[in-house]
């Protein structure tokens, strides 16, 4: 049943028609089904090195955020001028490798917007912290950083971070979080409901209705909220490095997990409006990689597989999400999944039903390091490790 919601929903999406901007392109798609064909490129807006994350506060906004993997969140205009710097955190993280500043995040309230940051501290552990946004759109720096984080996550190796962080529709913080790190979930974390690493979480920091004051509580409709042993702040579970996830607008997540040495893996959870009460969610790392057997002693079940996978073939080796097209973003291509691998530097597209991919094209080639792929409410952005950021032009 949530598999037909879910289709349903994605076949509603891809319906839905906004106005764009049309622009010349030079890049022909592919794609495996029937679709109207478009044509894609890109134009580099700017450079901030060790780009991440881009997040956008709001639509009516002319401006938005650029995070650096080094530490710091600027703002630049639409069109990639810098404004200001509105956090450094560099002398608080180091950014090298899979550590630094990961992920950034904004949630509206009634009363207030806040923002989120996910960092690994200078001893490497996840550090989940949170900002008051000034109405100008700048941060509030007015109280240490240290001050303000509210989750600490201890990691044993320095690889497998996660990183990513997203506000859901029922206004609460998603997390995810790598397995550990080294290789193959050598502890077996992945799918231990006793460890927070692994996996996707779910809170609510500094508590939605504004009662309560710092730390943060548990929605009551988490899965493991009256497990003995488990962690409550658990969401989903069997996740290897879901460095970037990502909410469409019927609620259903996108999971882009990164594989151990054969395949790279997309993901679906089906939106909260999808199903009633507590569900857990297995995505099955390290029982599965992708749809293949991988740890046999680990135990997995109602396992969740990937809408799609691809193999480390032709240099492939880590993929980069993820954005779901809208026709605003890109025309003729609503629904549809953009996500990035970061050793070929090409980016895919792939239209799924809900349960496996019925649609997919080749967008482009030779983006360098893709570190991540973002969007706004109007366009939709490649971001790579040499620190540009570059605008995707979808002409249809």
């Amino acid at each position: 049943m949530r598999r037909w919601a879910l289709a349903l929903s994605l076949i509603v999406l891809a319906s839905c028609t906004q106005d764009t901007t049309s622009t010349s392109s030079t890049v022909a798609a592919t794609t495996t089904a029937p679709h109207s064909p478009v044509t894609y490129t890109t134009k580099t807006i700017g450079k901030l090195e060790g780009v991440v994350d881009l997040v956008e506060r709001s639509p009516d906004d002319n401006w938005f955020y650029v995070v650096s993997q080094k530490g710091t969140i600027e703002r630049w205009t639409r069109d990639g001028q810098r404004i200001d710097t509105v956090l450094d955190i560099s002398a608080m993280t180091n950014g090298e490798g899979e550590r630094g500043l990961l992920g950034f995040a904004i949630r509206h309230l009634s009363a207030k917007t806040d923002a989120f940051i996910n960092y690994t501290n200078n001893d490497g552990d996840t550090v989940i912290a949170w900002l008051a946004v000034n109405t100008d759109g700048t941060l509030d720096n007015s109280r240490s950083i240290a001050g303000t984080a509210f989750l600490t996550i201890p990691q044993p190796y320095a690889n497998h971070n996660g990183g990513g962080l997203a506000i859901g529709p029922d206004n609460y913080l998603y997390i995810g979080t790598g397995d550990g790190g080294s290789a193959n979930d050598p502890e077996r974390r992945a799918l231990d409901t006793s460890s927070l690493l692994g996996k996707i979480l779910r809170i609510d920091p500094n508590n939605i209705d504004g009662v309560g004051n710092e730390g943060y509580t548990i929605p009551s409709d988490n899965p493991y909220i009256n497990m003995t042993s488990a962690r409550p702040e658990i969401w989903a579970i069997g996740l290897r490095n879901p460095w970037r996830f990502t909410f469409d607008s019927f609620g259903n997540l996108w999971i882009a997990d990164v594989g151990q040495n054969k395949w790279e893996e997309i993901n679906i959870a089906p939106g909260t409006g999808l199903f009633e009460g507590a569900i857990s969610l297995n995505f099955g790392w390290s029982a599965y990689e992708g749809t293949h057997r991988f740890n046999s002693d680990v135990i997995a079940q109602n396992v969740i597989m990937p809408v799609y996978e691809y193999p480390h073939e032709k240099g492939a080796c880590s993929v980069s999400g993820g954005a779901i097209g809208t026709n605003s973003s890109a025309m003729g291509r609503a629904g549809w999944f953009y996500f990035g691998d970061y050793c070929t530097g090409t980016v895919s597209a792939i239209l799924s039903d809900g349960t496996t991919t019925v649609a997919s094209e080749e967008v482009l080639t030779d983006m360098g390091n893709i570190t991540a792929v973002r969007s706004t409410r109007n366009a939709i952005y490649v971001l790579s490790q040499s620190g540009e950021v570059r605008q995707l032009i979808v002409t249809r």
